[in-house]
């Protein structure tokens, strides 16, 4: 019934408030925390949870590669398809790239 959805609409009404106010909140009073970790990711791209938890408790984040180098994470080339050979086992097959006569 009409009286029934009004109920139901109060209820999700009064929830999506509550959600919002506490949203607001935490994002308000972690907002130091929030710049501090944005810092540290603009400097050292990934952290690791002890890499967060040392910045948060104002410690800058140890690596022990001395050169601030990330540890390598393979390639950010696909290997799909990679190394299919032609029908003779030799060379993988190039794609023709000669123009076609019109």
């Amino acid at each position: 019934s009409e009286a029934t959805a009004n109920i139901i609409d109060a209820e999700i009404k009064a929830l999506v408030d509550e959600g919002y106010e506490t949203a607001r909140k935490v994002l308000t009073e972690k907002n130091d925390d929030f710049e501090t970790l944005a810092q540290g990711l603009l400097e050292y791209e990934t952290l690791s949870g002890k890499e967060i938890q040392d910045l948060l408790d104002g410690k800058p984040p140890s690596r022990d590669l001395g050169d601030d180098t990330p540890p390598s994470r393979g390639s950010a080339v696909p290997s799909a398809g990679a190394g299919k050979k032609s029908k003779g086992g030799g060379e993988p097959d190039a794609p023709d790239l000669a123009p076609e006569p019109s």
